[in-house]
């Protein structure tokens, strides 16, 4: 039996920033109503007064969107209060994770208009949760019957959509809803937050951005008086040559616009020849966004109040190009990795409110970046316990040399075996010297060529790296190091060409598999958003999806038009009045980035699986970063064991991790 549900529900506590968690557990929270159907039937309706239907005392899957919110309704509320049988996690089946499984979009709403499918969300939704679903200004909530009845067509409505966008979707293999399941558990756990630090930070973060935002509106004479927005950009826009607005255009959608996000400040900054006016508002506005003060206070709404810990934090698949997890809520992927050398005397000093200048002369930096540096160390374990934290090294550098499957990739995978100093052979390479003569900054060099190269990354993402190396590389030196490392690795060249073919082939050709390294291409006709799906299938056996891949005449970078392959682009949004879902090229570098992300992706799967296994508590990860809570005394052989053997798909694939022990997280 298949059992697709949606509930509308309301309460005083809000879902965005106190999330799903704390949300289903408040007293407040109650179900206003539930749509169902069983098998694609008929559209039920339940409502508080009615008794427990029959369907829900019968095994099978029960399928909903984000189902771990309609899994906590109806554990907290459903159960508890109206007497719904318990079901186990395993009976849920979150149907957004199965449309990110397919690389389409997160949002029911967006999902179903990308799929063009023949029930449509309802746009009448958010109006009538602000009526019904929060409370009025004296704590009631509105009982209007006509939109109660409103609302109730609204969620049977939810259900058809849902079911429809269903019907589309390749359905995740069992090894994909382990993934899944495994990371609810995680979820469930939680991490726990330093209240006192976070609580105390924000005071800092605020006072330092009230102080940044007048110097803004000095320096601007009181033409801007905010550290973004349209304002700023004119303003810096209108005092910057063309060369310099050069810096901030993107690609939106096919359309050209000028950017002043964090990337693009960070081009500015790096210019020498910056209008010094322009320079210090773009400083101001930089240091004013870094988001510190606003996960510090996301942390601290987020956590339950009993037992100050963060659930919800994490989403299986939410890069779904690539399949790698992603953070939602507290945004524990986005931490700087950097830390404050010595966190326990920063907290101390921040918690006894020390004065902000005195603490900026003490670590000599500026009181935002000391408070950014803190944000990993605000996530701390039960007392008695320890984190046990543990990633690999250069993970993505020996996994793609892994998956080309070559005589030269093996050259480069050699260099791991043997525990040889990567970066500074590829300096040493660049700059023709010996690995005894590499400098500091021709190591560093090396690192960034390593870094943004084996994608078919130019000289362009290496000058963009490197800047958040401290390093400063003209285009014509930027260039110089691209040759180099191609040069030293032919492998990489061999195998983005490799997959570009197979992909092109597969495309053309759908229902052949086509090889290139230990990848296998596929593509199929007139399955979910139509035209070709190009399947790469990795190693583990997981597959990454391309919905609606076509081969276009595009104008290439150097002005000439070519075929190129281009894809439905989940992570874009139409406009309200455009029918077509926006597209984005994709080309053998992207492809095998993706690829090689994915595998390491499926890497850590495993290592979360075995720690389940030997009853390890894992409570979050970062990429190829994994966090156990334990007891003092536990599980570090075990880590260490986990990470550092490979599973049988990855034979071969030489990895390398050590096991470090913290009493609060860093790095």
């Amino acid at each position: 039996m298949a059992l697709s549900i949606d509930f509308e529900t309301r309460s005083a506590t809000d879902l965005l920033t106190d999330g799903a968690y704390n949300y289903a557990s408040c007293p407040s929270t109650d179900v206003i109503c539930m749509a169902y159907s069983v098998d694609g039937g008929a559209v039920e309706l339940w409502t508080p007064g009615d008794g427990v239907p029959e369907v829900f005392r019968n095994p099978g899957y029960w399928y909903a969107w984000n189902a771990a919110f309609e899994r906590l309704i109806y554990d907290y509320i459903m159960v508890n209060d109206y007497d719904f049988p318990s079901v186990p996690l395993e009976t849920w089946r979150c149907t957004a994770f199965m449309s990110r499984c397919n690389n389409l979009p997160n949002a029911l709403g967006n999902a179903a208009r990308c799929l063009k499918v023949d029930q449509q969300k309802s746009s009448r939704g958010k109006e009538l949760i602000k009526l019904l679903c929060i409370p009025l200004t004296d704590g009631t909530f509105c009982e209007d019957p006509e939109l109660l009845e409103e609302l109730y067509d609204y969620c049977r409505q939810d259900v058809r959509t849902e079911m429809a966008v269903y019907a589309q979707l390749r359905q995740p293999n069992v090894d994909e809803w382990h993934d899944y399941f495994a990371n609810e558990r995680i979820n469930d756990r939680g991490i726990r937050i330093d209240s006192a630090l976070c609580q105390a930070a924000q005071g800092y973060a605020a006072e330092e951005e009230a102080d940044l935002i007048a110097r803004i509106e000095e320096v601007t004479q009181g033409v801007v008086c905010k550290a973004r927005g349209e304002k700023l950009k004119e303003w810096v826009v209108e005092r910057l040559t063309e060369d310099q607005q050069a810096l901030l255009v993107k690609h939106r959608g096919g359309e050209k616009m000028l950017s002043l996000d964090k990337y693009n400040r960070g081009r500015l900054l790096a210019l020498d020849d910056l209008d010094p006016d322009v320079q210090e508002v773009v400083e101001c506005s930089d240091f004013a966004q870094k988001s510190s003060v606003g996960k510090f206070k996301a942390l601290q709404r987020l956590a339950d109040p009993d037992d100050g810990r963060v659930r919800g934090a994490l989403m299986c698949n939410g890069a779904s190009q690539s399949g790698r997890y992603s953070s939602k809520g507290a945004q524990v992927h986005n931490f700087p990795r950097m830390v404050m050398g010595d966190p326990e005397e920063v907290r101390a000093d921040l918690i006894d409110e020390i004065m902000p200048e005195d603490i900026v002369e003490h670590n000599d930096l500026p009181i935002m970046t000391i408070l950014s540096r803190m944000l990993r160390p605000a996530l701390i374990p039960e007392p008695g316990n320890i984190f046990l934290v543990s990633d690999w090294s250069a993970i993505e550098g020996r996994v793609a040399p892994w998956l080309c499957d070559t005589a030269e990739g093996e050259e480069k995978l050699s260099l791991y075996r043997d525990k040889k100093p990567v970066y500074e052979i590829t300096a040493a390479a660049t700059f023709n010297c010996t690995i005894e003569e590499v400098t500091k900054d021709q190591r560093q060099v090396g690192k960034v060529q390593e870094l943004s190269m084996q994608y078919q990354g130019g000289a362009n993402a290496f000058m963009a790296m490197a800047r958040g190396y401290g390093l400063n590389a003209a285009k014509a030196e930027a260039e110089k190091y691209k040759k180099a490392w191609r040069r030293n690795n032919p492998w990489a060249e061999h195998i983005w060409a490799d997959i570009e073919r197979a992909a092109r082939l597969a495309v053309t050709n759908p229902g052949h598999q086509y090889r290139a390294g230990k990848l296998m291409y596929v593509g199929v006709r007139d399955i979910l958003a139509g035209g070709i799906t190009l399947f790469c299938k990795l190693p583990c056996g997981r597959y990454l999806t391309y919905p609606d891949v076509r081969i276009e005449m595009k104008e290439a970078p150097w002005g000439d038009p070519m075929p190129q392959l281009t894809m439905l682009r989940a992570a874009f949004v139409p406009k309200a009045n455009e029918k077509e879902w926006p597209r984005s090229g994709i080309y053998g570098g992207l492809l095998f980035e993706n690829a090689v992300q994915g595998a390491a992706a499926s890497l850590l799967r495993e290592a979360v699986y075995e720690c389940y296994a030997q009853d390890l508590n894992v409570v979050f990860h970062v990429h190829d970063e994994l966090v156990l809570e334990q007891k003092r005394g536990e599980g570090v052989k075990a880590l260490h064991q986990i990470m550092n053997r490979a599973p049988e798909w990855a034979d071969g694939l030489p990895l390398a991790a050590d096991v470090e022990v913290m009493e609060r997280f860093g790095k």
